[in-house]
């Protein structure tokens, strides 16, 4: 996957622990990447691009949810914990009034960095040494037309391939956690293969037509 000049989009489908749906984030190049490793970093990881925008659905069984992707949430950086030295410049928290449990306790809210790796994330954190997937363990927070809130991370490759979570929350409490999410990149359907291959038989149609009156021209 080559870098954007501009706005880029990646499409992916992802189900597993009750969760399924496809989603189509819009992301751009990062202009503040570089050395990471003191607390709290002045950068980026090198390879990240930032996502500014979704669409698609999302449904989850595990609390009868079926909904629509409206957006992201914006970047709000905050400082990590201070032995954290690998979280970006672009890590802060999505605030959960009731907090999230986590094994260090109560954190004020689910972590996000609205970050978007096409080679494949780093270690974003130091007590986390797993790595790979095009978001990182910080992810990204979905808005939807619910009014819930989906932190969506990788949670790195364990040894086991790739895995990404998800959590949901009405902005007071926790509502669901899912592990165990596969999320792969989305195959057109066959009807915009074909809308693709006609694009490309035209386009091949006009090109010959075009060298064909400028060959008639230089005679």
């Amino acid at each position: 996957m080559s870098a954007p000049a501009s706005a880029a989009s990646y499409v992916f489908d992802f189900s597993g622990g009750g969760l399924s749906g496809t989603v189509s984030l819009t992301y751009e190049a990062n202009p503040n990447t570089g050395p990471i490793g003191t607390s709290p970093n002045r950068y980026d990881p090198v390879g990240s691009y930032i996502v500014t925008g979704a669409s698609g659905t999302l449904s989850n069984s595990n609390i009868d949810l079926t909904t629509t992707i409206t957006g992201v949430v914006p970047s709000n950086p905050g400082k990590p914990t201070p032995d954290n030295l690998l979280a970006p410049a672009s890590f802060g928290h999505y605030v959960v009034k009731n907090g999230v449990p986590g094994p260090g306790g109560v954190a004020p809210g689910f972590s996000y960095d609205n970050l978007f790796y096409p080679a494949g994330s780093p270690p974003t954190a130091t007590d986390y040494p797993f790595g790979g997937g095009f978001l990182d363990i910080y992810g990204l927070v979905f808005t939807t037309s619910s009014g819930k809130a989906v932190n969506f991370w990788s949670n790195g490759d364990t040894g086991q391939g790739v895995s990404y979570g998800a959590g949901t929350t009405d902005g007071v409490s926790v509502l669901d956690y899912a592990g165990g999410i596969v999320a792969r990149t989305a195959v057109p359907e066959p009807a915009t293969w074909m809308t693709m291959i006609l694009g490309f038989a035209l386009a091949g149609i006009a090109l010959r037509r075009r060298r064909g009156v400028e060959a008639r021209a230089l005679v």
